[in-house]
């Protein structure tokens, strides 16, 4: 239960930064750029996924939670990037690919730091 409250609170705090970065009309390209209610809709859903986080999350999970994240983003943004997954505005754009490799670069790298260390007895 507490890794599923973790990882909601995560995504609730992701997209809720992305809905009131669109609501201030900094993110473009949105039914929701420059409207003022989705700015409070991302602020209250931020502040609802970090207090998630806080309350029922460690921080070994939540960076688990967030490197899991950024490998699913990033291979899906690789893959469009080189025209494999069609169907976006990213397809066939090799900005999006390394994007995607960097997205998952990160992702790769927080999940090996974050790694438990073994204890020797």
């Amino acid at each position: 239960m507490r890794t599923v409250a973790t990882v909601f609170g995560l995504l609730l705090a992701l997209v809720g930064f992305g809905w009131f970065l669109q609501g201030i009309n900094v993110l473009p390209g949105s039914f929701m750029t420059g409207q003022i209610q989705w700015a409070v809709y991302g602020g209250i859903a931020f502040v609802i996924g970090l207090v998630l986080m806080i309350r029922f999350g460690t921080r070994r999970t939540i960076l688990n939670a967030l490197a899991v994240i950024l490998l699913l983003m990033g291979t899906i943004w690789f893959f469009q990037g080189i025209n494999v997954l069609p169907g976006s505005f990213m397809t066939g754009q090799i900005r999006w690919a390394i994007y995607g490799g960097i997205a998952d670069l990160i992702g790769l790298m927080l999940l090996l730091m974050n790694r438990r260390k073994s204890t020797t007895p």
